[in-house]
């Protein structure tokens, strides 16, 4: 069982088809949506940097990426109420680097 990814949930998500999965996780390395964060609140675009917060929630919800979800959820939250949202941007980061890593093990 995998620390980052519920592939059986993620396959039922998709009908089952294991090509459709792996392409849509082959999607999200290619969105580098991470790199898009880190460049938005580095420019202190903090509503934009919310809003991909909640994309990336979103696509890692519909994939199954569980730990990439949770701390997604995590950094959008705190990005919308100002709180320390700097502390969790390197978990996301090593998380999706994580998960990135599995992904291309499958």
């Amino acid at each position: 069982m995998s620390n980052y990814i519920d592939q059986e949930s993620g396959l039922k998500r998709v009908g089952g088809s294991a090509a459709l999965y792996k392409k849509l996780l082959g999607k999200f390395i290619e969105g580098k949506y991470q790199e898009q964060l880190e460049t938005l609140l580095a420019e202190g675009k903090i509503e934009d940097a919310t809003g991909m917060a909640h994309t990336i929630k979103g696509v890692a919800a519909n994939l199954s990426l569980t730990e990439v979800n949770r701390l997604a959820l995590q950094v959008e939250q705190a990005l919308k109420s100002g709180g320390d949202y700097a502390s969790l941007v390197p978990q996301l980061h090593a998380a999706t680097d994580a998960t990135i890593e599995e992904i291309n093990g499958l």
